[in-house]
C-alpha cells in the first residue's frame, strides 16, 4: 500500500511539474511577443495605420467635433509639427546616443538592415500617450489633439523617410535628406542628429560643416525650417537635384549579403508584403489610445 501511495503521489507530482512546464512555457512565449511588439521595427504600413490614423481621426474630431476652424487647427498642427522635430532631435542625439548607445549601435552597425530602422511602435504610443495627457491638463483636450496632429504627422514622416534613406528609392526630393543623415552615419556620429530637418543641429550646434551640399552651396544653409522634411525638399529643389534611378534588383549591398528579401519587405512603393495581423493589431491599439485620452476628463 505504501508503494502504491508513492507510486500515485509521483504520478501526480510529475503532471503538476509538467502542467507547470507547460504553464512556464506560455508564459515565456507570451512574454516574448510582448517583448517582440516592443522592440520589433514595424513596417510601413504598420507605421501608417498607427500615427496616420491617428492624425486622421484627431484631425475630424478637432473641426467638426470639437468646432476648431480650419485655420486654428493648421496653426496647432504646425506648432505639433515643429514640437515634433524638437523631440526628434532630443530623442535622437540624447535617448540613443547616451543612455542606449549598445542598441542603437546596432542600426549603426547594418545600416542597410531595414527590418531594424522604424521605431517600435508600442514605446512611441505609450510616450504619445502621455505627452498628449500633459498637454491636455495644460491647455485643454481640442487644442492637445490639434497639435498631436502635427506630432503624430511628424512621426509618420520620419519613419517612412528614414526607411527610404537606407534603400535603394533615390526620388529628389530625398536625396539632400539622404545625404544629411549619412553623413551621420558615415563620417561624424556626433553631428547631424536631426532625421527630418537640420534646424536643430543649426540650433545646438552640431551642424555638419563636411556636408557635401553645405560645401557645394554654402547658403543653404540658412535654408532651415524647424518642419518634416520641408527644409530638405526645398534644398532639393533649389539645387535642382535629379531622380536617381536604381533597379530593384540591386537590394543587397556590401555586408548585407542573403538579407536583401528581408529588406525588401520594408521597401517604399509597395515592395514586400506586411502581415496584416501585425497592421490591424497597430491599429486596434492606436484607437485604444484614443479611447484613453476620451475617457480622461
Amino acid at each position: 500500500p505504501n508503494t502504491e501511495r508513492a507510486n500515485v503521489s509521483g504520478g501526480m507530482g510529475a503532471e503538476r511539474s509538467e502542467l507547470h512546464t507547460r504553464m512556464e512555457g506560455k508564459a515565456t512565449v507570451g512574454r516574448e511577443a510582448v517583448k517582440k511588439k516592443f522592440v520589433r521595427s514595424p513596417h510601413i504600413l504598420e507605421v501608417l495605420a498607427s500615427y496616420g490614423s491617428v492624425c486622421a481621426l484627431l484631425s475630424y474630431m478637432c473641426v467638426w467635433q470639437y468646432g476648431l476652424g480650419i485655420g486654428q487647427w493648421l496653426g496647432l498642427a504646425t506648432l505639433g509639427c515643429v514640437l515634433y522635430t524638437l523631440m526628434e532631435y532630443i530623442f535622437h542625439r540624447v535617448v540613443l546616443h547616451e543612455y542606449i548607445p549598445k542598441i542603437h549601435a546596432n542600426h549603426h552597425r547594418q545600416p542597410r538592415n531595414l527590418r531594424i530602422i522604424a521605431t517600435p511602435i508600442l514605446p512611441v504610443q505609450l510616450y504619445d500617450f502621455v505627452v498628449v495627457l500633459i498637454i491636455m491638463l495644460l491647455v485643454g483636450r481640442p487644442i492637445a489633439y490639434a497639435i498631436n496632429c502635427g506630432i503624430s504627422f511628424g512621426q509618420c514622416v520620419m519613419d517612412v523617410v528614414h526607411i527610404a534613406f537606407h534603400s535603394r528609392w533615390r526620388p529628389w526630393f530625398l536625396e539632400s535628406a539622404r545625404s544629411y543623415h549619412l553623413v551621420h552615419h558615415f563620417i561624424d556620429d556626433e553631428a547631424a542628429h536631426g532625421l527630418t530637418t537640420s534646424f536643430w543641429d543649426m540650433i545646438f550646434g552640431t551642424f555638419p560643416a563636411n556636408w557635401a551640399y553645405n560645401k557645394k552651396y554654402p547658403w543653404l544653409k540658412y535654408v532651415q525650417l524647424p518642419f518634416p522634411l520641408l527644409s530638405f525638399v526645398l534644398i532639393g529643389w533649389l539645387s535642382a537635384d535629379e531622380t536617381k534611378v536604381v533597379r530593384r534588383d540591386s537590394l543587397t549591398s556590401r555586408g548585407d549579403h542573403g538579407k536583401s528579401s528581408r529588406a525588401a519587405e520594408h521597401m517604399p512603393g509597395g515592395v514586400g508584403h506586411p502581415r496584416y495581423s501585425y497592421v490591424l493589431l497597430t491599429f486596434t491599439t492606436a484607437m485604444l489610445v484614443v479611447v484613453g485620452w476620451q475617457c480622461f476628463s
